[in-house]
């Protein structure tokens, strides 16, 4: 294929991606802060390589923090997202590996992460380079997640042991490999609310009765694979399970926040205006899932869990503009600035990932 076509195709995307995100008002930020809704595009990425070279592997790079998880830790754009999610689903591989190099924000295996990170940011704080493999999306153990992003002889999926066979296959987690991060199971939640947690009175009964496993089952058995095989591959590194933070209310019946509407954002706002909606399952399963994240780290030698949630109380949705550190969506005027819409502001992932930092040994 032409690089003229190829240029079309992906400032064709662009052009689909600026016009579903123009239809919002400018001071609403649908997906996140007003300046950050569009893809990250360069065309002189096009002319600065050949395109046919290998773009499917990160390098390695000794000494180094090697992170894997979700959009949490990726934290992309929405414009980004969507053109990983493009570069994923194209069956042309060279249209495929062209929007990737076009993209900055997208790595090879076409999944969109931002800036800042939790990822990026933790790599700085502990002073070495980083290997992230956070892909938005990825999910733990759901069967159900077909948006993978996979290259030839890798298995298929949008999960966290797809995300380690690649950095296996990388050459990246690897005996010199100092610190690792790994966060995940919150997609899992949502795409499972139908399924038994494992955490209720009788749940074990209902998924022996639907001959299925609880949430809780499923988890720890994917979990505690992908902990063994980091373990194996990278046998010296200090390695953390990230608990999630705060990001919907912790009261009785949950509370989240989706839309803030008010005047000047967080230190800066003069008054504010917050929605509140109970989601007693987002909550539990927010809880659920830093549960059994602890419950993996405590099941494995050499891992330790990393509480957040804790340490982010008082800043989630629902939280004051000027301690709140989840965006909202669709309407959101007082939150400070944030890639995606129901993630973490810059300052959310400054003050977390300084405390993920502080829980490694230098």
């Amino acid at each position: 294929m032409k690089k003229s076509k190829l240029a079309a195709t992906t400032a064709s995307l662009i052009a689909g991606t600026a016009l579903a995100i123009s239809m919002f008002p400018a001071q609403s930020a649908p997906l996140g802060s007003d300046d950050r809704q569009l893809p990250t595009f360069d065309f002189n990425r096009l002319t600065q390589a050949d395109l046919n070279q290998d773009y499917d592997h990160q390098q390695p790079q000794p000494g180094n923090l090697v992170t894997f998880g979700d959009s949490i830790f990726a934290n992309p754009t929405a414009g980004d997202a969507v053109f990983g999610i493009a570069s994923r689903k194209i069956p042309d591989q060279t249209v495929a590996k062209t929007i990737r190099r076009a993209d900055p924000n997208i790595n090879p295996q076409g999944c969109a992460q931002g800036q800042p990170s939790i990822p990026k940011n933790l790599a700085a704080d502990l002073g070495v380079p980083l290997n992230d493999y956070s892909c938005p999306g990825a999910t733990v153990y759901h069967e159900g997640n077909s948006a993978s992003p996979s290259s030839p002889g890798q298995q298929n999926g949008n999960t966290l042991a797809t995300q380690v066979e690649h950095a296996i296959q990388d050459n990246t987690l690897n005996p010199d490999t100092r610190y690792v991060a790994i966060q995940g199971g919150y997609n899992d939640i949502y795409n499972n609310y139908l399924k038994p947690s494992g955490e209720l009175p009788f749940d074990e009964q209902l998924a022996q009765a639907t001959n299925q496993p609880t949430q809780k089952a499923a988890f720890a058995e994917a979990m505690d694979a992908v902990l063994n095989r980091i373990k194996e591959v990278a046998p010296n590194a200090q390695i953390k399970t990230i608990g999630y933070h705060t990001i919907t209310e912790d009261t009785p019946s949950g509370w989240q926040c989706l839309y803030h509407v008010g005047e000047g954002t967080e230190a800066n706002n003069k008054w504010d205006i917050t929605y509140a909606f109970p989601v007693y399952w987002d909550t539990r399963g927010e809880i659920n899932t830093n549960n059994w994240l602890r419950e993996a780290a405590d099941r494995h030698d050499g891992v330790e869990y990393v509480d957040t949630r804790e340490f982010s109380k008082d800043h989630g949705e629902c939280a004051a503009p000027e301690e709140r550190w989840v965006g909202g969506i669709l309407i959101d005027t007082t939150t400070g600035e944030h890639n995606l819409a129901l993630h973490l502001t810059d300052t959310g992932i400054d003050q977390v990932s300084g405390h993920i930092a502080s829980n490694y040994q230098r």
